[in-house]
């Protein structure tokens, strides 16, 4: 029923676009200035040039939403989910009902750090966006460009790298509550940041930054710290965590050099307060009192990037970025008196639980030859990843599928070079194949490839097609867990094969002028995406029960996504739409027997988002709102039990957001208000989500925390 409404739709709509057009004025009257794209170019360019469809999330569309993170943008973007995990207080995301592990986040075209290497499995919540001039969004394969780990798509956010006043000195404060609790103290979020820029001369500009969040928790039906009751209500339902922020950048531009150094730092505190109470003396020969043993989780993460653009012989374009990353996960233990309300031991040092230090260096060369026709682009990357695991670290950190007996310290070391080409005519015709070779130190050689093209039907249409594939390396606790007791038996794999993927896309751009200053753009696009060689946690035998990690499923999903966007006068209005299916063929082992999912179908899944924003120029003033529906899902779960699967169900549900931004002082004083979750959700019920090592499913997902308000005071003074 979801797929005949959308074709309709979109039917629909593609005869009022050609009956409209009718009415469109000479298209060389049109002057748009496009954005800037940086994602898997051979050099910065405008949006409609590129080869890739890419979309942007614009610094003013941050600011409308008073967004301090990633994940408050991308929560609202068609195929995106991100969930918390309340038990560890990080948040995990998924694209086409991938996770994290298929699709790359980068800090300008650098792959962020994490515990299972470079770019993936990113926690969203832990990217701050207070200096971030856009962020650009690749959907599908882009494995020749990026290497391993892209099959569903890139991210880029994209760093403010100049001003074009002498100085600018800009901050702000955010009061929000969570849901309906908020204090001064205790409850709520709150938001400080500062941020200095300044022009040393016409080829120098240095910016410095620094922003706090602290988010305070969620209590719900908890009851917090100082609850001295043996119920289970002690504690938070979402861990308070306090981030601290900082950036610096210097840099240099000559006519045919230019870089750029740049620090970014991340400290997190979560604090997990535990339910369990004791009433005891703390120390021999003390008075009883009640108390508790709580533990604060702490992430460091160091960001080093330099940045190298130069002209070799007057003509080939050199890009080089070179980075040093280091992510820490620690972690203390300390007795919390609640009589006293105060801490026994908290000078406790920190232990390191699991860390990532990575090299990397990534340089491509281009403009070869001086054509408008021809251009190829040679390029390398090396990937040096260094990843420690302690003992027992799955019960540190609070997961439900891997652990280690003994700490863990293995290299995983990656080498590719990757070369492509761009042809374009005189017909509006480009085209552009690429390959990839990588050389990693534990796996056999492996190989990408892809093609792409833009055909300019007009000068407001255009239809690009992409194909290409992407392999994923398994990560480290797939390749090395090693947690047996007499509870359990999960071991790794050492002998896991990448998995092998690829995805293909059509797209159709169409822009509207009519003469009456509304402007139109409307686009269409399909993607298949496939997944061989799957890797998953896999029963091996039930007496005795042992799961492992075997490269065991198959994975596809296709669909169609859509989108409008209106601009008359004072406001902007955008519709996007998606339907996309599943299908996943699901294997286990239980003593040797297969066991399958009955069909390997389609299960779709459709959503829709919208936003509008309205300025009203005399007050200075955008108003905005923000929409997506997600509708039900569906998914095959195993049953331990009976040793099958089954088909759960997932609950539909609408996010909804607005504020209103104002402009006072000439620009100097801005003031946004809103309200975030206004359908006040919380809970959605599901028995499509698996609890953990095949133990069966859960009732219900904690996505959102109800509704909350927002009171942003933001300054900008420039001279």
């Amino acid at each position: 029923m979801y797929i005949n409404r959308f074709y309709s739709f979109f039917i629909l709509y593609f005869i009022f676009c050609f009956t409209k057009s009718q009415h469109i004025k000479d298209s060389l009257s049109y002057r748009n200035i496009d954005d800037v794209i940086i994602t898997g170019q051979y050099s910065p360019q405008s949006l409609a040039k590129s080869i890739y469809q890419v979309e942007i999330i614009s610094e003013q569309d941050i600011k409308n939403r008073a967004a301090s993170t990633l994940a408050d943008v991308l929560n609202y973007n068609l195929n995106f989910l991100v969930v918390p995990k309340q038990d560890t207080g990080d948040s995990q995301v998924s694209l086409f009902g991938l996770n994290g592990q298929y699709f790359k986040v980068m800090i300008d075209n650098i792959p962020l750090v994490s515990d299972n290497g470079m770019g993936n499995t990113i926690d969203l919540t832990k990217i701050n966006l207070d200096n971030v001039e856009q962020i650009e969004i690749v959907r599908g394969s882009m494995g020749v460009d990026y290497g391993s780990n892209s099959l569903t798509g890139i991210i880029n956010i994209i760093t403010k790298k100049k001003i074009p006043e002498k100085w600018k000195i800009s901050g702000y404060t955010q009061e929000e509550s969570v849901g309906n609790e908020y204090d001064w103290k205790e409850k709520g979020r709150h938001i400080q940041s500062l941020e200095v820029s300044h022009n040393l001369s016409n080829k120098w500009f240095i910016s410095a930054g620094i922003n706090s969040n602290n988010f305070q928790g969620f209590f719900d039906n908890k009851e917090g710290k100082r609850y001295y009751e043996n119920d289970g209500k002690r504690g938070y339902e979402w861990l308070p965590k306090q981030q601290w922020n900082a950036n610096a950048l210097i840099s240099f531009k000559s006519k045919n050099f230019s870089a750029f150094y740049k620090v970014q730092f991340l400290d997190e505190i979560i604090k997990y307060y535990n339910p369990i109470v004791k009433y005891a003396p703390l120390y021999l020969g003390g008075l009883y009192t009640y108390s508790s043993t709580d533990r604060d989780y702490n992430t460091q993460r160091w960001l080093h990037h330099v940045f190298l653009k130069t002209r070799f012989f007057n003509q080939i374009d050199y890009n080089g970025d070179f980075s040093y990353q280091e992510q820490n996960r620690k972690y203390r233990d300390y007795i919390y008196d609640i009589g006293k309300r105060e801490v026994f031991n908290f000078k406790n040092p920190y232990k390191s639980y699991a860390k990532t230090e990575a090299w990397y260096n990534r340089g491509t060369f281009s403009n070869f030859i001086k054509s408008k026709i021809l251009d190829f682009q040679l390029g390398y990357e090396i990937n040096l990843i260094e990843g420690f695991r302690a003992a027992n670290s799955a019960s540190i950190a609070g997961l439900n599928v891997s652990g280690f007996q003994e700490d863990v310290r293995k290299h995983l070391d990656n080498y590719d070079i990757f070369i492509s080409s761009e042809i374009r005519t005189n017909v509006g015709l480009s085209l552009r194949p690429g390959f990839r070779s990588s050389f990693n130190s534990k796996f056999e050689n492996q190989y990408s490839y892809s093609f792409a093209m833009k055909y300019e039907l007009s000068k407001l249409s255009d239809i690009r097609a992409e194909f290409s594939s992407s392999n994923r390396t398994p990560n480290f606790d797939e390749l090395y867990t090693y947690f047996v007791d007499s509870n359990h038996d999960i071991q790794g794999n050492s002998d896991l094969n990448p998995e092998k993927g690829y995805s293909t896309a059509i797209h159709w751009n169409q822009k509207i002028i009519s003469n009456n200053d509304l402007k139109t753009s409307f686009n269409l696009s399909t993607i298949y995406i496939e997944l061989k060689d799957k890797i998953e946690l896999s029963t091996v035998s039930i007496v005795p029960l042992h799961y492992k990690y075997i490269n065991i499923d198959k994975y596809s999903s296709w669909g169609i996504q859509g989108g409008n966007s209106f601009q008359y006068k004072n406001i902007d209005f955008s519709l996007g739409a998606s339907v996309f299916g599943i299908s996943r063929k699901l294997n286990d082992n239980i003593n040797g027997i297969h066991v399958t999912v009955p069909n390997d179908k389609y299960l779709y899944n459709f959503q829709l988002n919208s936003n509008v924003n309205y300025t009203i120029q005399k007050w200075e003033t955008t108003i905005s709102i923000y929409y997506k529906y997600t509708g039900k899902e569906s998914g095959y779960i195993y049953d331990s039990n009976s040793d099958s699967f089954y088909l759960g169900k997932q609950e539909d549900f609408n996010q909804l957001d607005a504020s209103i931004r104002k402009y006072l002082f000439k620009n100097k004083i801005e003031i946004t208000a809103g309200v975030r979750n206004i359908f006040d959700i919380k809970n959605v019920n599901t028995t499509a989500a698996q609890s953990g090592a095949h133990q069966g499913p859960i009732s219900s997902i904690n996505l959102f925390y109800g509704r909350s308000y927002f009171l942003k005071l933001g300054f900008n003074l420039d001279f």
